[in-house]
C-alpha cells in the first residue's frame, strides 16, 4: 500500500491528458504535446520485444531508470538478501508486460498487410496504459547514509561539542599590558616674543638625560644646536619669532623648554603641537587686542580650522582664517585687530586637519592715552570639560574677567566656587553663569576676588552641566596676566621660570583634587638654580579641597613638582615688572603602545 505521505504517489490523482504538471517519466512518447491526442498510427518496423527494451525518458540519476519501472530509487551496494539480513523494504509495483502478454492482447489482423501495424498499436496501447499507472508503494526503512553525509554530519558534530566547552561569551578577555617605552624624540614650539622686553629660551631635562637639541623656526635663524644637561638649564639668544625645539632619544624623556621676557615681565612653557586648543576671552579690538601664531614644525604642510563664538553664538569667519595653510618650517601670525576688528571679547577655536601645529595666543593691553601697552602669553585649553580649575593669579588687579565658553548645541549653566588653602567654598554673591549654545559668557569677577572678600583664595573652580573651556585675565595698570584651566598632574613634572633680580616674588600653588572621593597625600616642590644646584625643598599636605602655596628663592629656574599618592593641578605665578601665570602640565617621560597579539579571541556578549 502506498504512504499516506509518499510524494510519489499519484494513484489518487485524476487522469488528464493535459501535458504540463506532469513528471517527463509519465508522458506518452507517442503523444502529441500541442494537439494532446495519441497518434494513431506508431512507427513501423518495431516489435513487443523492441518496445520492451527501450526505456521511458527520465531527468536524472535521482529519479533514473529504476524510479521510472519499479517506482522506487536503487538499493545501495551493500545491501543483500541472503543469509539472515535482510533488505529493509519490499517494494509492491505494477510491473511492464511481458512479451506474450502484449501479443495476447492484440487483436487478429485482417490481412497480412495490417498484422504489422495492429501489433504495434496494441503494443503502444498496453504500454500506455501500464506506464502512468507506475508507482512507488512502501518507503524503505533504515536507509543508509552516504559517506558525504555522514563526514558532515561528523563536522557539525564536533562543532557543536566545541561550542559547548568554550562558549564565547564565556572567553577570558586576553590582558595585554600596554608597552611602556621612553619616547625616541620630542617637540616643543615656543611662541614668537612679545613687542619688548629681554628675551631668552630656556632649555632642560628634568629627567636624567643629557644631550644635544636644536633649535629652528624663525626665532632660531639658520639653526642652532646646544647642549642640556640633567637638572642643568641651559638658555639661547634668540630673535623674535617663533622656535622650534627638537630632542633625540637622549633628551627626548623629560624635555622641558620655555620662553620669557623681563622689563615686562611674560612668560610661557614651550608647548608640543596640539590638535585641539581653545582659547576663551580673545580680543580683537583697540584696547584689548590679541596675536595668534600658527607653527609649523616639520617640512610637510600643515592645515588649521579656525572658529570663533561671541555671546550670540557663532561669529563668521573671514576668509584670511579659514583652512590655513601653513608650509613646511614656518610660522604664520595673525593679528586680529587687522583682520576681524570689532568691539568686545571673542573666544577662538583652532582644529589641525592636516599634519602638526604649535598653536599659541599673545594677549596684549593697549593704552588708549599713550599708546603703551604689554603683551603676555596666552596658552590654550585642550579639551573643554565640565570641571574647571583656574589655579593661580596675580593678587593685585584693576580689573578680573573670566569668559566661559560653550562648544555644544544645548544651554550650560555653571556654578562658581572659590579654592582657599582650606577648603572650596560658594562666596557669597557669586554670579549666576549661563551660557548660550555655541557662544560664551564672560563674568567681572574683579569685586568677589578683591582682598577684601577672598584674600586667602588662590584660584576658581567653574562646575558647569556641560563641557565648557575657561579662563580668566587680570589686567593691572595695563599689564596682562592669563589664567587658563590646568591640567591634572600625577607624576612627577616641571617648569622652567625667569631667574635673578628682574623677577620678584615667585609662589608655586598647588590645588587638591575638589571631588570627596580623591585621595590625599603630600607633594615636594623642588626649586633648583640654572646650574642645577637644588634650593631648600618643602613638602605640603594635600587633600580633597585641600590646597596650599609655596614660595620659592628668585634665583630659582627650574621648579620640580613631585606629587605622591595623590593629583593636583598647580602654577605658578611670578610678579615683577608686571605678573606671569605659568602652569604645571603633565612631562612627557614615557610612551605606552597598546599590547597587540594576533590570533587572541574577542570576549562576545552573552
Amino acid at each position: 500500500m502506498s504512504h499516506s505521505r509518499d510524494p510519489y504517489d499519484r494513484s489518487q490523482e485524476p487522469q488528464t491528458d493535459d501535458v504540463y504538471g506532469q513528471e517527463p517519466w509519465m508522458l506518452d512518447p507517442f503523444a502529441d504535446p500541442y494537439t494532446g491526442q495519441t497518434a494513431q498510427t506508431p512507427p513501423e518496423g518495431y516489435t513487443p520485444e523492441q518496445l520492451y527494451a527501450q526505456e521511458p525518458y527520465v531527468p536524472g540519476p535521482e529519479t533514473g531508470q529504476m524510479l521510472a519501472q519499479t517506482g522506487y530509487p536503487p538499493r545501495y551496494e551493500g545491501d543483500y538478501q541472503t543469509g539472515e539480513f535482510q533488505g529493509g523494504y519490499e517494494p509492491e509495483f505494477e510491473a511492464w508486460p511481458t512479451a506474450d502478454e502484449m501479443r495476447a492482447t492484440e487483436p487478429e489482423p485482417e490481412d497480412e498487410r495490417a498484422k504489422g501495424g495492429g501489433r504495434m498499436a496494441a503494443a503502444a496501447a498496453a504500454a500506455a496504459a501500464a506506464r502512468p499507472r507506475l508507482r512507488r508503494v512502501r518507503r524503505q526503512r533504515g536507509r543508509r547514509l552516504d559517506n558525504t553525509v555522514l563526514v558532515a554530519l561528523g563536522l557539525v558534530g564536533a562543532m557543536a561539542v566545541a561550542l559547548l566547552l568554550n562558549r564565547p561569551h564565556q572567553w577570558e578577555q586576553p590582558k595585554l599590558a600596554a608597552d611602556s617605552s621612553a619616547p625616541t624624540a620630542a617637540t616643543v614650539v615656543c611662541p614668537g616674543k612679545p613687542k619688548s622686553g629681554a628675551d631668552q629660551v630656556a632649555v632642560t631635562n628634568a629627567a636624567e638625560g643629557s644631550g644635544k637639541v636644536t633649535l629652528n623656526g624663525p626665532g632660531a635663524g639658520n639653526g642652532a644646536e646646544t647642549t642640556v644637561g640633567a637638572g642643568k638649564v641651559t638658555s639661547a639668544s634668540v630673535k623674535p619669532g617663533s622656535v622650534v625645539v627638537k630632542a633625540g632619544k637622549e633628551v627626548a624623556p623629560g624635555l622641558v623648554a620655555g620662553r620669557s621676557t623681563t622689563k615686562p615681565l611674560a612668560a610661557t612653557g614651550c608647548l608640543p603641537p596640539q590638535a585641539e586648543a581653545w582659547f576663551p576671552g580673545i580680543g580683537a579690538g583697540a584696547t584689548h587686542n590679541s596675536i595668534l601664531e600658527l607653527t609649523n614644525p616639520n617640512s610637510g604642510a600643515a592645515t588649521v580650522d579656525i572658529s570663533l563664538y561671541d555671546e550670540k553664538g557663532v561669529v563668521a569667519v573671514p576668509e584670511d582664517l579659514r583652512g590655513v595653510a601653513i608650509p613646511g618650517n614656518t610660522t604664520r601670525t595673525f593679528d586680529l585687530l587687522h583682520v576681524i576688528p570689532r568691539k568686545g571679547e571673542l573666544s577662538l577655536k583652532t582644529t589641525v586637519v592636516r599634519g602638526q601645529a604649535g598653536v599659541m595666543v599673545r594677549d596684549r593691553a593697549v593704552a588708549l592715552e599713550t599708546q603703551g601697552g604689554s603683551e603676555d602669553y596666552f596658552p590654550g585649553q585642550s579639551t573643554p570639560a565640565e570641571t574647571n580649575l583656574l589655579v593661580g593669579y596675580p593678587n593685585k588687579s584693576a580689573s578680573r574677567t573670566l569668559t566661559v565658553t560653550n562648544p555644544g548645541d544645548a544651554q550650560v549653566s555653571a556654578e562658581l566656587r572659590l579654592l582657599t588653602p582650606k577648603n572650596v567654598l560658594t562666596p557669597e554673591g557669586a554670579p549666576e553663569i549661563s551660557v548660550p549654545p555655541n557662544g560664551q559668557t564672560q563674568v567681572d569677577l574683579t569685586k568677589l576676588l578683591g582682598k577684601d572678600s577672598a584674600g586667602d583664595a588662590y584660584g576658581v573652580e567653574i562646575v558647569a552641566t556641560g563641557p565648557v573651556a575657561t579662563a580668566m585675565r587680570s589686567v593691572d595698570r595695563g599689564d596682562v596676566a592669563i589664567t587658563t584651566a590646568t591640567e591634572t598632574i600625577s607624576e612627577p613634572t616641571a617648569v622652567v621660570v625667569p631667574a635673578g633680580g628682574d623677577v620678584g616674588k615667585k609662589r608655586v600653588v598647588i590645588s587638591g583634587p575638589v571631588a570627596k572621593t580623591g585621595a590625599s597625600g603630600t607633594v615636594k616642590v623642588v626649586p633648583m638654580t640654572a646650574k642645577g644646584k637644588a634650593l631648600k625643598a618643602k613638602s605640603v599636605e594635600i587633600g580633597p579641597g585641600l590646597g596650599a602655596e609655596v614660595e620659592v628663592p628668585a634665583e630659582a629656574a627650574l621648579i620640580q613638582l613631585v606629587p605622591a599618592g595623590v593629583e593636583v593641578n598647580a602654577a605658578v605665578v611670578m610678579s615683577g615688572d608686571g605678573d606671569a601665570v605659568v602652569p604645571f602640565r603633565p612631562l612627557r617621560s614615557e610612551v605606552r603602545t597598546a599590547g597587540v597579539a594576533p590570533g587572541l579571541p574577542l570576549p562576545l556578549e552573552p
